[in-house]
């Protein structure tokens, strides 16, 4: 039996969820930036557009993968309230995703700006960054879906144990206005 100071609530726990795969992402999307430091630095940085667009891939997935290890606080804009690690979360997400398109057309017969890659060249590279990219916008899925806002089901008591609409007026005006009869 646990201990009630150390037992974890149902609220608590669909926190820890998101918190986790979120870890377990920022991990993943910093190995996908080391692939990227590394190419750029073996050979990479000499190809015009790919070699900046390596170095700009590493530097947001370390920016990115900080930025999931923060605790999430609330963005308020005007009246609306946006969950930080929620954003941070699409944020990531956008970079794996396009991290994993830019592969792909990268294999097309056009390339990625006039740049060609075949199979899973350079090896292991290729393959890592795939699955590390893939396993990350997975896993931040999840995490997205596990920490939105839940609606839950509003109670509404019998019509008899209510007071009625009159009630309610009287209530809040003091007394009966002769035309809401």
């Amino acid at each position: 039996m646990t201990h009630p100071s150390t037992e974890v609530q149902p609220d608590q726990r669909r926190m820890i969820t998101p918190r986790r795969l979120s870890v377990l992402a920022a991990l993943l999307i910093v190995a996908g930036g080391y692939v990227h430091l590394c190419l750029y630095r073996h050979g990479y940085r000499f190809i015009p557009k790919i070699g900046v667009s390596f170095l700009v891939q590493f530097t947001s997935s370390a920016l990115l993968a900080g930025a999931l290890l923060v605790k999430g606080r609330q963005l308020r804009l005007s009246r609306l309230s946006v969950p930080l690690g929620q954003l941070t979360r699409l944020s990531a997400i956008g970079l794996s995703v396009s991290t994993l398109a830019a592969l792909a057309l990268a294999h097309t017969p056009g390339g990625l700006f006039q740049f060609h890659e075949i199979g899973l060249r350079p090896a292991p590279q290729s393959l890592i960054a795939i699955v590390a990219e893939s396993l990350a916008t997975i896993f931040l899925l999840i995490a997205m879906l596990e920490a939105r806002p839940r609606v839950t089901r509003l109670e509404v008591p019998d019509a008899e144990a209510s007071p009625g609409h009159d009630a309610i007026r009287e209530a809040a005006c003091g007394s009966r206005s002769p035309g809401l009869r």
